[in-house]
């Protein structure tokens, strides 16, 4: 029988019952192009390069503006809510840079979009170079917002604090796709999985019972029935005829009759069993060979069924066969029988009865022909008496 194991499929049924964020993380770049004029050379210096991120919850939309930071040197984090920054008069439209730390990323921007910021640049902390990170900031509607890194932040710091006007221009940039399970996810595949394997384990052990539990009762059932058919068939063999083999006996020629399962020549004193359809063995040869083919070894008469026994053709019995028997066994006299045709080889005997009435007239046969052969013996007798009486007696005259 086929088996299913329901814990071997668990893991990937599990992925797509994880919600959208716990199976991955979408992110996008941002182009950062910066543009000021160098007072000294009075020439206009720009750059662009792909350094930032959006934030998650930041509208993907590209801006553009001056930047401004906050005015108080001690307040470069911007998590006041009274923040003041260095914004142009004219109402243009500004971009806010602030550091990172001290406050939730939330703050920083909702503080900064009060004093109308069109965008919120947050540079990273300080030792981590251009690295950034993907901003968690839900609420703070559609005011664009983006992370650079640490090392660009300062390089537009320095200039801003040296009062030359910096313009900001941000792109969207590439989609990126982020495989990763978070913690939570991961403990409820961990205890979904355990959960499923034992539940597979309880259908196997609960399997593995029943299946036990059948084979018992059938084994109990099959040795019942063999035990039934060891019984019927010692029964049936038990009323086969035995005959204790001698010197002048009519049923057997020593010279000329063999058994023909070890193919020997019967001797004196050897038991025979004579079976239904006449046929003579040694029963030491015969009882085994019924036990397990029920059938005459030469002419294939089902000896069990003919003696009205049923006994299932599939099993095989075993009985002891004693290594002595009695010196002689009465039984009927089967002279005739050995002396009839291949018709009477293969008749068959329907029942138990029949075949005690074929005894039974085979005990009167004998009782006839013993009694013929008394007779004879006195016949002989009495000439041979006769023939030796000398030739003065009265007889002779």
């Amino acid at each position: 029988m086929r088996l299913w194991a329901p814990g071997l499929c668990l893991p990937p049924l599990l992925i797509f019952l994880l919600p959208v964020s716990a199976r991955s993380a979408e992110w996008y770049t941002a182009f950062v192009s910066t543009a000021y004029l160098d007072p000294i050379s009075n020439m206009t210096v720009s750059g662009s390069s792909e350094s930032g991120r959006y934030g998650d919850s930041s509208p993907k939309e590209s801006v553009q503006g001056v930047i401004g930071i906050p005015r108080s040197n001690r307040d470069q984090l911007g998590c006041g809510p009274n923040t003041e920054y260095f914004i142009p008069r004219s109402g243009e439209p500004w971009i806010a840079l602030i550091a990172r730390g001290n406050c939730t990323f939330k703050e920083k921007i909702l503080n900064a979009a009060k004093k109308l910021a069109s965008a919120v640049v947050i540079y990273n902390f300080l030792g981590t170079g251009n690295a950034t990170v993907t901003m968690n900031h839900i609420g703070t509607g559609n005011t664009v917002a983006i992370m650079i890194g640490n090392s660009k932040g300062m390089e537009i710091l320095e200039l801003a604090r040296r009062g030359i006007p910096v313009i900001m221009s941000i792109t969207v940039g590439t989609r990126h796709v982020q495989e990763w399970m978070s913690s939570q996810s991961v403990v409820f595949v961990i205890i979904a999985f355990i959960t499923m394997m034992i539940i597979s384990l309880a259908w196997l052990i609960f399997y593995y019972i029943q299946r036990f539990l059948y084979a018992g009762s059938q084994f109990s059932s099959q040795n019942k029935k063999n035990k039934n058919n060891r019984r019927e068939a010692k029964k049936a063999i038990s009323k086969l005829q035995l005959h204790t083999v001698r010197h002048g006996d009519r049923e057997v020629d020593l010279d000329i009759d063999g058994c023909a399962v070890c193919i020997e020549v019967y001797r004196s004193r050897d038991v025979v069993r004579i079976l239904p359809c006449k046929h003579v063995f040694h029963r030491i040869c015969i009882d085994p060979w019924l036990l397990e083919h029920r059938t005459c070894p030469m002419c294939k008469l089902d000896v069990i069924k003919a003696l009205g026994f049923m006994v299932d053709t599939h099993e095989n019995v075993e009985v002891v066969i004693p290594e002595t028997v009695p010196d002689s066994i009465p039984v009927g006299n089967s002279s005739g029988a050995l002396q009839e045709g291949a018709g009477a080889e293969t008749s068959t005997f329907p029942n138990s009865s029949t075949f005690e009435s074929l005894q039974h007239d085979d005990r009167l046969m004998e009782e006839d022909e013993a009694a013929a052969l008394i007779e004879a013996n006195l016949e002989i007798q009495r000439n041979s008496d006769s023939s030796s009486c000398p030739i003065g007696c009265p007889d002779a005259r």
